[in-house]
């Protein structure tokens, strides 16, 4: 059962007279059978622009009674769909797309003033009534130009070499992009970019790079006592309109609250400063109260913009009524805050939040996921919707992974293992990597072609990374290396957006820590060793407590049964001798990886660049 729910700006409007239908077969058969275009609208509950259409184009009955009278008008929210987002978006929300009832867009933009909305309706409507040839040509060198490119993607083998050079050219992106008197990336408007402040710690932690550090800390300090923070309410907003972050459009993402919250967290313990420690536990404090379902675990998706309430203080908007939070649990924005309070749980010495984390990941296992089909996008009232999505997978085994390095659950990483089996059951690529959308998914217009986003296979290769140093299963080290290789070239094309690939890329081939402690689980020792592995100040670390009395466990890591509790530092196939003690552990890891570097040469990331340190 599909939802069918349509949620429009929460202020007056009309838009509800449009006819619109969901996205579906329904709709598509409708405009073949009334031989209409189809007017397709992605919006978000969050959207201050997608209100304003509400309020104004959709609010006016010319262009109530023209949409309705000439078109098949289709309403999809960009949270619920994120693949048909990535296919029709026309550079932003809300997307105003005309589509032929072959699903081929005609034309689109964003917002669209009223007198302008009854001119393009008129416009579009006429022009494909009279063109019908032109366009039916036109649709068919669409789809045999897709054809080919599918069958090109299918046939293609050729991998591209993953090296060094991938990270550097990346960290050159960002540095050039960088703003040295207000922090961040580019110009206004100015958005987080969590990937490069990400890549920026990175290269801290792997080189000691201070230049990197001093960019990422300037871009979170300005982000987080300027206005883009809710200095009332703590949690960060969506984005900047200008370019020292003090005027900010005001919706607040689960996403970006949980990706900002990780990156502070990373700071943090690079820093200890107390500002820093200040912010993590505000924007713990923001979700617990407004995005949170104490009932659950779960986390809601996002609280609305509100130019009027936001800027007033705090005793104001208690006598006000609080923006609208869309309580929609979605998959992969729950797992990324799941891995959030993970990490602020061991950074910050909260238990609490450990325990809230596992509670929400238990939720989503109880209710988005189906043992064929994976996580699915969304709970709805009709029930689970839409499953098998790349992003909702790989997020999700990503939390499962940080879950089962932080409490040593064993469901955790069976979790883990069977996503990334569907992964590769359901949407695997030919040429390495993965599609958006599994085999047999809606296949309806663009869905029809599938697409391998860069950002969610740079977090599966991530995952299957993982899982090979944790299960030593060489085929997962395999995917991951194919995965990569597909975007060798990426960074060119994409620059500083392509961070998140360049960090997995480093990952692969700069292998981290792995930090194996032989200890009964439940032991408070193996929990002091546990914490002051998860803490180690290294760029990547895989955590495991292996009960001494499992001897296949023990037989596959070639580790004795005594003494325990111990841990051993490993890099590559070179391992230390037991610690006992966290202290001891610290510089265990630090002498082996020492060792380890001795045996290989890596190039620096970054050479000293003055300017960067302007203030």
């Amino acid at each position: 059962m599909s939802e069918t729910t349509f949620h429009f700006s929460p202020r007056a409007n009309r838009a509800h007279e449009i006819a619109w239908q969901p996205w579906g077969e329904d709709a598509f058969d409708r405009a073949r059978r009334q031989d209409k275009p189809l007017l397709l609208g992605i919006s978000a509950v969050w959207c201050h622009w997608c209100h304003v259409m509400d309020e104004t184009s959709y609010s006016d009955e010319q262009v109530i009674d023209l949409v309705n009278d000439r078109f098949v008008a289709v309403r999809v929210d960009n949270d619920q769909r994120p693949d048909i987002n990535a296919r029709y978006n026309m550079g932003g929300w809300p997307t105003t797309a005309f589509l032929t009832p072959a699903g081929e867009v005609l034309a689109g933009m964003t917002y669209v003033p009223p007198d302008q909305m009854r001119d393009v309706l008129q416009q579009v409507s006429a022009y494909y009534r009279d063109n019908k040839e032109s366009i039916e040509a036109k649709i068919a060198e669409i789809l045999a130009g897709r054809e080919r490119a599918l069958a090109g993607a299918r046939s293609e083998t050729a991998e591209h070499e993953l090296t060094g050079q991938i990270l550097r050219d990346a960290l050159d992106s960002v540095t050039d992009a960088y703003d040295p008197v207000y922090g961040g990336f580019g110009a206004e408007p100015k958005f987080p970019h969590t990937d490069a402040i990400d890549l920026l710690l990175h290269a801290c932690l792997r080189d000691g790079d201070r230049d990197a550090l001093h960019m990422a800390r300037k871009t979170l300090d300005y982000m987080t006592r300027g206005g883009t923070y809710d200095q009332e309410w703590g949690g960060f907003y969506r984005y900047s309109t200008k370019r020292d972050w003090s005027v900010p459009h005001y919706e607040k993402m689960l996403e970006d609250n949980a990706l900002l919250l990780r990156n502070l967290c990373k700071l943090y313990r690079v820093t200890g400063d107390d500002t820093h420690r200040r912010y993590i536990d505000f924007t713990v404090e923001y979700v617990d109260r407004w995005l949170s379902d104490g009932a659950t675990g779960a986390f809601y998706g996002s609280q609305d913009a509100d130019e009027e309430f936001y800027p007033l203080p705090a005793a104001e908007r208690r006598k006000r009524e609080a923006p609208y939070v869309d309580r929609t649990v979605y998959t992969s924005w729950n797992a990324m805050m799941i891995s959030a309070y993970l990490d602020a749980s061991w950074t910050r010495g909260r238990p609490e939040l450990r325990d809230r984390a596992l509670r929400a990941l238990d939720h989503l296992f109880g209710t988005l996921h189906d043992a064929g089909r994976g996580m699915y996008r969304y709970l709805s009232a009709a029930g689970p919707q839409v499953a098998g999505l790349l992003g909702d997978q790989a997020w999700t085994a990503l939390a499962c992974l940080d879950a089962h390095e932080v409490a040593s659950r064993p469901q955790d990483l069976d979790r883990a293992r069977s996503l990334a089996e569907l992964m590769l059951a359901h949407l695997a690529s030919g040429a390495g990597g993965f599609y958006d959308t599994p085999r047999g998914h809606d296949a309806l217009g663009r869905l029809a072609a599938q697409q391998a986003p860069v950002k969610e296979n740079a977090v599966a290769a991530e995952v299957f990374l993982r899982l090979a140093r944790l299960l030593h299963e060489q085929r997962y080290d395999d995917v991951a290396r194919r995965t990569l290789a597909r975007y060798a070239e990426i960074v060119e094309s994409q620059g500083y957006f392509a961070a998140g690939y360049a960090r997995a890329t480093d990952l692969y081939l700069n292998p981290g820590a792995e930090v194996k402690i032989v200890a009964p689980p439940a032991d408070a020792a193996a929990h002091a060793l546990r914490a002051a592995a998860l803490a180690l100040p290294v760029p990547s670390r895989t955590v495991r407590i292996i009960d001494p009395a499992d001897n296949a466990a023990l037989a596959a890591e070639a580790l004795p049964a005594h003494p325990a509790p111990a841990a051993y530092a490993c890099y590559g196939t070179l391992c230390s001798a037991p610690v006992t003690t966290p202290q001891d552990l610290l510089s265990m890891v630090e002498k082996t990886r020492q060792a380890y570097d001795a045996t290989r040469h890596r190039e620096p990331l970054m050479g000293p660049r003055s300017e960067r340190e302007s203030d």
